[in-house]
Order: C-alpha cells, then sequence, then structure tokens
C-alpha cells in the first residue's frame, strides 16, 4: 500500500512538473516556481530533486557569498518546514507571485543539499521581490 501511494504520488508529481513546464512558458520567469519531485530509483531508498523554475536563482545563489557550514539539515529541515506552510498558504490564497504548491512533508528525510538549496530560493524569493514570508527571520 505504502509503494503504490508513492508509485501513485511520484506518478503526480512528475505530472505536474511536466503540466508546469509547459504552461509556464509565456511566464518571462516573473513568479515563484518551484517543483520537489522523487527520483528513486529503487524501493528502499527515497531521493528527492528540487527544480526551480526561477532563471535568475543560480545567478543569485552564484552571487554571493553564503556559507553553508553555518546550518545544521535539522535547522535548515525545521525552518523550510515553516517556509512551505506560508508559501502553500499565500498559494492557496491566490498570491500572483507563487505560482506553486510544493509537497514537502516534515516526516521525509530530505538531504542538506535540497534544504540548503530551498532554503536559499526562499531568501531569494523574499529580496527579489521585497517581501518577508515569515515574520521575525532575520535578515
Amino acid at each position: 500500500m505504502k509503494i503504490t501511494k508513492l508509485t501513485v504520488g511520484a506518478l503526480v508529481v512528475t505530472l505536474f512538473i511536466f503540466s508546469c513546464g509547459i504552461q509556464r512558458e509565456g511566464n518571462n520567469g516573473r513568479a515563484g516556481r518551484l517543483a520537489l519531485r522523487d527520483t528513486s530509483q529503487v524501493q528502499d531508498s527515497l531521493e528527492y530533486e528540487l527544480i526551480i523554475f526561477d532563471p535568475g536563482f543560480d545567478y543569485w545563489l552564484s552571487s554571493r557569498s553564503f556559507q553553508k557550514n553555518q546550518y545544521t539539515n535539522s535547522y535548515l529541515q525545521t525552518i523550510n518546514n515553516l517556509y512551505v506552510n506560508e508559501w502553500n498558504r499565500r498559494y492557496s490564497m491566490g498570491d500572483r507571485r507563487i505560482e506553486s504548491y510544493i509537497d514537502y512533508s516534515p516526516f521525509n528525510e530530505y538531504d542538506f543539499e535540497l534544504n540548503y538549496k530551498l532554503f536559499m530560493y526562499f531568501k531569494f524569493f523574499e529580496e527579489r521581490y521585497k517581501v518577508k514570508l515569515l515574520p521575525n527571520t532575520g535578515r
């Protein structure tokens, strides 16, 4: 039953990713678009991939001097859960800057690289759109 749910979930996410890629072509990268997908090859291990459709993110990340070692994976997972909850809330309320729902579970063990990249995307989004997703978090 669990394997079936994972398979169906992976299929739905994959279809979502493809449909986003087709529908979003004409949007000129104006809004936040993310996808988190399961890339498992073997049933025993789960791997996830974060896909960021915003063309400015990679340049932004490489042009800043962030230190990865200042964060732990558990911190990133905790803060990302808060960010994702707010992101999805805004998405469901119709915020035009946010064009995708993020399926991020606090019960899954995501690796450090995925958590770091997702966290940095939220920082990029806040800076680019001059919006604070989480109040009372340092800038």
